[in-house]
């Protein structure tokens, strides 16, 4: 696998060894090994480092794949479930379990189980959210999903023409492009 750095980068190879480093923007690296992760945040870096060395087989079920229809899926998944601030600032978790949440929250108002306004968690901390919040919410989640599997879906378009689309730049712009 080939990666250039678009920004200032730390990095991490795992598999049968553990490599690190920093790459500058506008630098490249060549790597064989079965997981590469990548990190625009030195502690984020550190941290899944120490992960990684602490516990090499969860590492291995849980780290960002070198194949590239693999990296593509995991990347999908990774900005999926990575959260998202919405127009009004409220930052929110987007986990899976997160989505199903807001969905029955929604749904129990709807049928009258419970009230609102109801306190609800975000990323950024507790908030209260009435239900016409609360479906703006939803929708956000929705359209943040609906445009994290059509930008997969476009890059896969671009894999099976150019395996060495570099991952991570097509999904990002093709996330731009569907979520607009």
């Amino acid at each position: 696998m080939d990666y250039k750095a678009t920004e200032p980068t730390w990095w991490i190879t795992h598999g049968e060894t553990v490599s690190s480093g920093f790459l500058s923007t506008g630098s490249t690296l060549s790597t064989g090994a079965n997981f590469f992760e990548t990190f625009s945040v030195e502690s984020d870096f550190q941290s899944r480092l120490r992960e990684i060395k602490d516990n090499p087989e969860v590492a291995k079920r849980s780290g960002a794949p070198t194949e590239p229809f693999a990296r593509l899926a995991w990347v999908r998944w990774k900005r999926e479930v990575g959260g998202l601030t919405l127009p009004n600032g409220l930052s929110i978790l987007t986990s899976r379990e997160s989505q199903s949440q807001i969905t029955a929250t929604i749904l129990s108002a709807n049928l009258g189980l419970i009230e609102t306004p109801v306190r609800w968690k975000a990323k950024s901390g507790w908030t209260e959210l009435s239900l016409e919040q609360l479906m703006q919410v939803a929708s956000g989640i929705a359209g943040h999903v609906k445009a994290c599997f059509a930008a997969e879906e476009a890059v896969e378009t671009m894999l099976t023409a150019d395996p060495t689309v570099n991952v991570e730049v097509a999904f990002d712009a093709a996330y731009i492009e569907a979520i607009k």
